[in-house]
């Protein structure tokens, strides 16, 4: 019986830990995030938006939670003036938030990269609520990957939206949110990241 009992006991602990390990999630073609560590709190990602906005004036265009090196934490592109900044918010304890930046002009994009930072500007959906659109979209799946589509760079698109990518049942699930109305767009794979 206490055989049984350690048996048990070991494999209940390694299911406990099985969501710690390495798990890397294809966003598209240049990129892929490791979503070790992520608490799997709905509301962690818009609340980060939310922070990140109200700390330094900007507006967030894209964020994406991502285990680096073993330092769990967010990446951040953030539109303030005529600049990009670029963070990278590290706050594994759920203590201090450290914010590690950097920043180019806009004219130093590409003009495809310029015409996305606009429709960012331009939108009347916040990212953090395009967020939660997304989440709740999916009984509250949290996103671990949010951004301006690339199809905002299109000049002919008539469609402006945000991507958001969910973490759900383990995969990598697409929700796209109209940057106007903020409702759910019912075709996200017809967009690009």
């Amino acid at each position: 019986m206490r055989a049984l009992l350690l048996a048990l006991a070991t494999v209940s602990s390694l299911a406990a830990a099985a969501p710690s390990l390495a798990q890397t999630l294809k966003v598209n073609q240049n990129l892929s995030i490791d979503v070790t560590g992520f608490s799997g709190d709905p509301k962690i990602l818009p609340d980060m938006v939310t922070n990140i906005e109200a700390l330094n004036g900007g507006r967030v265009a894209a964020i994406t939670y991502d285990n680096v090196a073993g330092a769990p934490g967010y990446s951040a592109i953030v539109l303030k003036g005529e600049e990009v900044r670029f963070w990278r918010l590290d706050n594994p304890t759920s203590q201090a938030v450290e914010l590690i930046g950097a920043s180019v002009p806009a004219w130093m994009l590409t003009w495809r990269n310029q015409r996305r930072a606009s429709a960012v500007k331009a939108a009347k959906v916040s990212l953090a609520d395009a967020i939660r659109t997304a989440e709740a979209s999916e009984k509250g799946a949290p996103a671990v990957v949010a951004g301006i589509a690339r199809s905002a760079s299109n000049p002919t698109s008539e469609v402006q939206a945000y991507m958001v990518g969910l973490l759900k049942d383990g995969r990598l699930k697409r929700v796209a949110v109209d940057t106007r109305s903020g409702s759910p767009i019912e075709n996200p794979e017809a967009l690009e990241w």
